[in-house]
């Protein structure tokens, strides 16, 4: 029998998880829908993301696919998930896949935001990264201008990055004041582990005067520094948007 493809538009808050990713012993987003599907259609079954967030990161927008083993007839297969699975983790929409549709490998674009606050706060806490310093805005512009194109971002990930090849293009990266918040927005074809947390704070260290923008060209460069780049807190950051070239036929409410 054809297994049916559903494919998922997520948000989550991060905060409570220690990633996307499966991790045995902790618990994360992949883990607790694979448990929601589970107790659904009575058997194991694997998602599949558009990418893996680290542990504290929030979603906006993560899409996931998954193949049914069997219909389940008169499913509303987003209210039935919601049922099952934490508040901290909502499905937005949904929608029927094509067999040629990955939520990873289809993916063209992908679009990031880091949101830092000026100003002390308790309600956010968990989803901005309060900084107090002076910062050289205009500096931190010039960095990111700087990482438009393509670039090897070797210095910018971590070292459990275990991929054929470190060169992604960018095709957005710009820092923003909205009030008392700053924010960096990143589009790329594709970002390496723990990449934007990287550029965000190293741009930052370059907004305190604690490194140059040669500095920062060094990094980017590739070329031997005295120092590494500086990983900013995963709280701040959220999965804004995956695009794709496959149209995807969202259910409507």
């Amino acid at each position: 029998m054809t297994k049916e493809r559903f494919i998922l538009q997520v948000e989550y808050d991060g905060s409570n998880y220690a990633g996307y990713q499966l991790q045995p012993g902790f618990p994360t987003i992949q883990g607790e829908i694979e448990a929601a599907l589970e107790k659904m259609y009575r058997e194991p079954l694997r998602v599949h993301g558009s990418g893996r967030t680290d542990a504290g990161v929030h979603a906006l927008a993560q899409i996931i696919h998954f193949d049914a083993p069997r219909e389940l007839k008169n499913l509303n297969l987003r209210a039935a998930l919601n049922t099952l699975l934490p508040p901290d983790i909502r499905v937005i929409r949904t929608a029927g896949g094509d067999k040629d549709f990955h939520a990873r490998f289809s993916a063209r674009m992908r679009h990031y935001r880091y949101i830092v606050s000026r100003r002390e706060t308790a309600l956010d806490r968990l989803r901005v990264w309060p900084l107090y310093h002076d910062l050289d805005v205009e500096s931190m512009r010039i960095c990111a201008e700087m990482i438009m194109g393509e670039h090897d971002f070797t210095a910018f990930c971590s070292a459990q990055a275990e991929v054929e090849h470190k060169r992604c293009i960018v095709s957005r990266s710009e820092w923003n004041s909205e009030g008392d918040r700053m924010i960096y927005s990143v589009s790329a074809n594709r970002f390496l582990h723990s990449m934007v947390r990287s550029l965000t704070g190293t741009m930052t260290e370059v907004g305190k005067g604690r490194l140059t923008t040669d500095d920062f060209a060094a990094l980017l460069e590739n070329n031997p520094v005295p120092f590494t780049a500086f990983t900013a807190p995963p709280q701040g950051l959220y999965l804004v948007r995956v695009d794709y070239d496959i149209p995807i036929d969202w259910e409507k409410e």
